[in-house]
């Protein structure tokens, strides 16, 4: 059995966490000694900001033994075709606010399909598992938790900080314009504000483990990694937790800000400025950044996908036995989204 991750092919300047993930992920299995592959949505993509490439394949070369891990915002799309080559899969939601989103063609009907035929949704956070049970409580069983690994020897706090503070300017574009317009009048000398936008993972780990504070604002996010890497880089982050982020936004590591409060916003800026002016050090802030780094730690990443491998193995051999077969879903309308699978049926 192999693991086939399908996945959004980004363009430069658009967003791209999701799919560092999902490359983190195949990284993962294939350490564990797991078949695991990329399959890009547009053949032949390179995913341009990734530090280290992960072993990928074309439609053309799948195998009715493979199990595909498409991601919620293609569910709908992708789920028929799938349903009808007899392939099976699961979803993996990075934002449960997503769950509606399909192609402008498709209904809340397809969107129901895709998540009653899958054999697993994997969950990214708290949150996001809470919004799948809210919407398909019929299906908590299949609801399997997952999280991801962010590198602490690459996200870690300088010994040369600086009185930075950053930004992703791509999240609630307006609302940060507003901060920072209102922050150049109110910062004591010395203080910069820098947004962090269009570099490599390296690239932004660098700026903000010399940065002091960084400024979240998240939309409605599965689990926004930004505001984990600036914490556990040493920044006091400021800002929106966007829902996935609760589970880990505590203080002093994380403020937090009422969506839309610009006032308040700079107001906690400010006071944090003023703090940090007054004692510059980090040791308030170390008990948060361990706690961070075992949570996004590669263990605990490998423990959530081993259990998940261990229950596909287990179905696979179940299937084998004749237990599961699902021929009844193979009339439902297919849809062309993975354009060669005409020969799907071919074994292993």
């Amino acid at each position: 059995m192999r693991i086939i991750y399908f996945c959004t092919s980004p363009r430069p300047g658009e967003h791209a966490g999701g799919v560092k993930v999902i490359y983190d992920h195949i990284r993962a299995l294939v350490k564990l000694g797991v078949d695991a592959y990329v399959m890009h949505e547009r053949s032949g993509y390179c995913y341009p900001w990734i530090d280290s490439p992960v072993p990928s394949l074309a439609d053309t070369e799948l195998r009715s033994t493979d199990h595909i891990v498409i991601p919620e915002i293609k569910a709908a799309k992708l789920a028929p075709k799938l349903v009808a080559a007899g392939l099976r899969y699961s979803i993996f939601v990075q934002n449960g606010y997503y769950l509606s989103q399909r192609d402008g063609t498709l209904s809340d009907d397809d969107v129901d399909f895709a998540y009653e035929q899958a054999s697993y949704i994997l969950s990214i956070s708290d949150d996001t598992s809470s919004l799948i049970r809210l919407h398909y409580p019929e299906l908590a069983s299949r609801v399997v938790r997952m999280t991801c690994t962010l590198d602490s020897a690459l996200f870690h706090a300088s010994d040369a900080k600086q009185k930075l503070i950053t930004y992703m300017p791509r999240k609630n574009g307006a609302h940060a314009a507003a901060v920072v317009f209102a922050l150049h009048r109110y910062l004591s000398d010395g203080w910069t504000v820098a947004p962090i936008d269009g570099l490599s993972i390296s690239g932004v780990a660098e700026v903000m483990s010399r940065s002091r504070i960084f400024l979240s604002f998240s939309g409605m996010e599965g689990l926004g990694l930004p505001p984990v890497e600036a914490a556990m880089c040493g920044n006091y982050v400021i800002g929106y937790h966007g829902g996935g982020g609760k589970e880990y936004w505590f203080g002093p590591n994380f403020q937090s800000v009422e969506v839309g409060d610009v006032a308040g916003f700079v107001e906690q800026i400010v006071a944090r400025v003023r703090a940090i002016d007054a004692d510059p050090g980090l040791h308030e802030l170390h008990d948060g950044m361990h706690s961070l780094c075992a949570q996004f730690s590669n263990a605990n990443e490998d423990a959530h996908l081993q259990a998940y491998v261990q229950q596909l193995k287990s179905d696979a051999v179940a299937a084998c036995e004749g237990s599961h077969v699902p021929l009844k879903l193979q009339k439902h309308r297919k849809r062309s989204i993975l354009k060669r699978l005409t020969w799907m049926g071919r074994p292993a």
